[in-house]
């Protein structure tokens, strides 16, 4: 029995051209800041202005039954707008969509709930917008704060809780609120490796449990995708690419990715030429596994994977860090290293514990690949994109500001001055 059909779904966001220009690659991201500056804009917007249209969905229709849905693609897919659209955060421009029973988004956790309450108010508040009562609040309780790992912190209000708190407290009060279609973005991603694999294995139960959920999990991680999931679809562009086997669908989806050449003539934002390619850009843990945020207590790894097709190259590498915008730091290797070989290699860099902030970053990459006196530049613009958390339990009762770009932890010390004139 299909408990969620999706009929010809369509998205469309309209926006001025002058506001489009200014958005790099025409992402959904900058065309809503886009949207959001004409907003707030004391002029009302001209008939003749010229307006570009950016269609995020094209004619989705899928007829899903309970189990796990994965749903992989390049970032900027539509991925994540077909699951808003499943929420009913944003309506569609066409097409409609019937389901049945209760519908939990990860999409944004925490996205409801009050800094300024503890976590005890905060779990009784998402339940009542969820439609239960307070005795059913209460009988649900206990296993929402032993999910989370929050006993000692109950009464402690959010504010002063570390970003990794947070989450595990979105998330088991998210899971626990008898979703019958449960939607989980790449949010997940975000934690500690014990709870991000504590979270898989949650969504594994529910998918495959008596309860018959529907759950569609977004997510680049493509070993969770075909660990847990009974079927995959593939969206590129706003339109589905592939519906099928996870295995068929993964394999097929990664090849396509490795293999694919950028068009350009000009070498901004190649990502492969004769000589290389950019195959992968990965964050490693401190013992140096895949994992989709750093720590902040741990050094941020980054792994830079590419190949190379011809022997006796040499290769220099780059990155670029922004946040909010704005170009935080760059770092490049300091030699060309020599490469006598073809073949697949990583180039690692290390960003020292305690020195970004728990907000949002981009990484961009940059391979200048040397070859008999010549310089080819691969780029990749938007290579990465992560959350640093924390899981720093002493930092409870204290208010953690997230504004700065970057939060290093500096050596201070306090003395009585001598000689004061």
């Amino acid at each position: 029995m299909d408990t969620l059909t999706i009929e010809n779904i369509s998205k469309c966001y309209r926006i001025s051209a002058s506001d489009a220009e200014d958005a790099p690659g025409f992402s959904p991201r900058e065309f809503l800041r886009g949207l959001q500056r004409r907003k707030n804009a004391e002029d009302p917007p001209s008939e003749n202005k010229r307006v570009k249209e950016l269609w995020a969905l094209r004619n989705i229709s899928l007829k899903v039954q309970p189990g796990i849905l994965g749903v992989i693609g390049p970032n900027g897919a539509g991925k994540s707008t077909l699951l808003k659209v499943i929420a009913r955060v944003t309506a569609p421009t066409e097409g409609r969509i019937l389901g049945s029973g209760r519908v939990v988004s990860l999409l944004d956790m925490g996205a409801g709930f009050n800094p300024d309450l503890s976590a005890r108010d905060n779990v009784f508040m998402q339940a009542a917008l969820n439609g239960f009562t307070r005795a059913q609040a209460q009988a649900r309780f206990d296993e929402i704060i032993k999910f989370a790992e929050m006993e000692e912190f109950v009464n402690s209000p959010l504010k002063f809780y570390s970003s990794g708190m947070y989450l595990r407290l979105a998330f088991s009060v998210a899971i626990n609120m008898q979703p019958r279609i449960l939607l989980a973005d790449e949010i997940l991603a975000v934690g500690d490796v014990a709870f991000q694999a504590r979270c898989m294995q949650r969504i594994e139960e529910m998918g495959h449990g008596k309860e018959a959920l529907t759950i569609l999990f977004v997510s680049h991680d493509m070993d969770a995708i075909m660990r847990v999931c009974d079927r995959v679809i593939w969206i590129e562009e706003g339109r589905l690419v592939k519906d099928g086997d996870p295995e068929e669908v993964v394999t097929e989806y990664q090849n396509t990715a490795w293999s694919r050449l950028d068009a350009t003539t000009s070498g901004k934002g190649r990502t492969a030429n004769r000589w290389a390619e950019i195959m992968s850009v990965r964050l490693l843990s401190a013992d140096g596994k895949e994992v989709g945020a750093p720590a902040l207590e741990e050094p941020c790894r980054m792994r830079i994977r590419f190949r190379t097709h011809r022997g006796r190259l040499s290769v220099r590498c780059a990155v670029d860090v922004r946040a909010r915008g704005q170009l935080l730091f760059r770092s490049v290797d300091q030699d060309f290293r020599e490469l006598p070989v073809g073949g697949v290699y990583d180039a690692i860099f290390t960003v020292p514990e305690e020195f970004l902030a728990e907000i949002n970053y981009t990484v961009g990459v940059t391979l200048v690949i040397l070859r008999d006196g010549k310089e080819y530049v691969l780029t990749n613009h938007k290579a990465l994109a992560f959350m640093v958390y924390s899981s720093d339990v002493n930092k409870v009762g204290v208010k953690v500001e997230k504004k700065a770009l970057i939060a290093p932890r500096f050596a201070w010390s306090v003395q009585k001055a001598d000689h004061v004139r």
